[in-house]
């Protein structure tokens, strides 16, 4: 049979069986957890390339190596459904897909640019706003359709022009929106709510789309208008605002819908956004597809985009299995007392370390996933930062934000350099270190600010 069935039915039953657990308190829920993803990275692990492979694989064995010394085999079983929470927001949001390219909102999109852009510091602007907008709901597929709806005859020749934009706009949804890993995995681990983290993560996200305009409006120039192409239907540009602003009226009715459930109700936000995603699309998808039309697309996106998370999805499991193994070897007490050696003990001092760790490990190759997993774990456990929660989870997530952009083995700049062959130093750290670097630093004079006055 051509068709793939093991992987996309493993993966959302792992899901689905999470948030039934949610809701069911029964012993044999965790353990199908547990088994789910267990096959996901099993049934993946043949399809992948040969990094990710062997540093999943490592992982794996890592973890075995640290849960065959106390907890066995079974411990290291358990350990796989660590991240499976953060996990189901990766599994189900990206199903919001399907209503937004069937109600063509691209296309739309297609005529604002084509109106409103005049110079390469518009293309610029309206580029990174517009990834940060409908990325924050679409993930990392945003960024290849973006680059193909600017693809065209006047845009061409500005290819890392539009990588900037993409790559920026992407980055700056990985402080705020509650429909990435980055957020959901801070928002598992600490004492800390998405309400309170969106202000300030938003208020940064929008500081950044402005340092980025700033920068580029050195080298901005005019474009020649008369090569601009049209798209082939007859769309006024306030027919296509209208689409944008029903776009974003659904996305922010979605969001209030997702903070409001969670304040009435005992459910963590990490249950109450797959579940909530996924209605929605069901519900917006019945305005351009029927029933069957939609379970037609249903089925097109686990035999397309599903088995493409195969990557983030296997690594995300064995990051969680590895982060629960060290953390029961011992390693909440080795990361404190590496802390208590350089003499740390303020959260402020702490941030700025953890940033250059981490971003040195992903320059090697070491996934955030996996050292933000680890770190996680250990601080939000450790009682001498229990009252600096929501500085360090930002902290976190602004020194993630400079990994996403900057390290040349992120996903998000091995997609870019693919998609306009170059190399992933030209696309990451060439072209982005000195715009992460000053909008972190900015960021660490926010969290200042913060903690004094909090």
């Amino acid at each position: 049979m051509k068709y793939a069935i093991i992987r996309p039915a493993a993966t959302v039953l792992m899901g689905f069986t999470y948030l039934l657990s949610e809701f069911i308190n029964h012993s044999l829920l965790p353990i199908l957890v547990s088994l789910f993803a267990l096959l996901t990275v099993v049934s993946f692990l043949p399809y992948l390339k040969r990094v990710p492979f062997i540093l999943i694989s490592s992982l794996l064995a890592l973890s075995f190596l640290f849960f065959i010394q106390d907890e066995g085999l079974y411990g290291m079983f358990l350990g796989l459904n660590t991240n499976v929470s953060v996990l189901a927001i990766f599994i189900f949001v990206p199903l919001l897909s399907i209503p937004i390219k069937q109600g063509n909102y691209l296309a739309y999109m297609e005529v604002i640019f084509n109106h409103y852009i005049r110079s390469t510091t518009h293309l610029y602007g309206y580029l990174k706003s517009t990834l940060m907008g409908i990325g924050s709901v679409m993930n990392l597929g945003t960024v290849p359709m973006l680059y193909q709806l600017t693809d065209t005859n006047t845009y061409q020749s500005y290819k890392m022009l539009r990588v900037r934009a993409l790559g920026r706009g992407f980055a700056m949804a990985f402080m705020w929106s509650p429909y990435f890993i980055s957020v959901a995995l801070i928002i598992s681990y600490f004492d800390v709510t998405w309400v309170q983290l969106f202000p300030i993560g938003f208020s940064m996200a929008l500081i950044g789309i402005v340092l980025g305009v700033v920068m580029e409006k050195r080298t901005g120039e005019p474009l020649d208008q008369i090569g601009i192409e049209q798209p082939e239907d007859d769309v006024s540009v306030s027919q296509a605002k209208r689409k944008l602003v029903e776009l974003s009226v659904i996305v922010l009715v979605m969001t209030t819908l997702i903070m409001t459930i969670e304040y009435i109700s005992n459910l963590s936000v990490l249950t109450i956004i797959p579940i909530t995603a996924a209605i929605v699309a069901f519900i917006w998808a019945q305005f351009y597809l029927s029933l069957g039309g939609f379970l037609k697309q249903l089925f097109q996106f686990s035999q397309e985009r599903l088995p493409a998370m195969g990557n983030e999805l296997s690594l995300f499991i064995a990051a969680g299995a590895f982060g629960a193994a060290i953390l029961n070897a011992g390693a909440s007490e080795w990361i404190i007392s590496f802390i208590d050696v350089l003499g740390i003990s303020h959260v402020l001092v702490l941030i700025p370390v953890i940033m250059v760790i981490i971003t040195l490990l992903s320059f090697i190759g070491v996934h955030p996933i996996i050292s933000m997993t680890a770190i996680a774990i250990t601080l939000s456990s450790a009682s001498q930062f229990a009252d600096d929660h929501l500085i360090l989870s930002f902290g976190l997530l602004a020194s993630w934000m400079v990994t996403v952009i900057s390290s040349p083995f992120s996903g998000l700049n091995l997609l870019l350099s693919g998609l306009v062959n170059s190399n992933p130093i030209a696309v990451g750290p060439k072209n982005n270190l000195i715009f992460a670097l000053t909008l972190w630093g900015i960021c660490y004079v926010t969290m200042i600010i913060l903690y004094y006055l909090l």
